[in-house]
């Protein structure tokens, strides 16, 4: 019995976790044509790759900052940024940009957009 109500109190707990997960990230996702939309439309905005360098000069959204979520000094690049910018973030799939959405939210920077589901999901924005 106490492993069954251990296992049902872990699963609520990760369904817990997992929706205050997606709705934080849900107020600044944007699909494809909004993000660059919202971006070209946004005075002070600034566009973010947090993608590799490789990956970055493969292929970009025109007029893209490349900070690379991967690097170990990711966290003190964001730091630098001007908060009161309003910052449209972008990776692969999504999962990069998110987590940098979470740090950048961290440390103060908090008008941010994100890609949804990444570049794979509007390649047509590469340059």
């Amino acid at each position: 019995m106490k492993k069954i109500l251990l296992s049902i109190g872990i699963a609520i707990l990760l369904i817990v976790i997992s929706f205050s997960f997606t709705s934080s990230r849900a107020s600044g996702l944007l699909s494809g044509n909004d993000f660059i939309s919202k971006y070209e439309n946004t005075p002070n905005s600034v566009l973010v790759d947090v993608r590799t360098p490789l990956e970055y000069d493969a292929s970009h959204i025109a007029g893209a900052l490349n900070i690379d979520y991967e690097n170990s000094n990711f966290e003190s690049e964001i730091s630098k940024l001007d908060k009161s910018k309003v910052y449209f973030v972008y990776c692969r799939s999504g999962n990069r940009s998110s987590k940098s959405v979470i740090l950048m939210k961290k440390i103060g920077i908090n008008n941010i957009y994100d890609l949804q589901g990444g570049i794979i999901s509007a390649p047509e924005l590469l340059k």
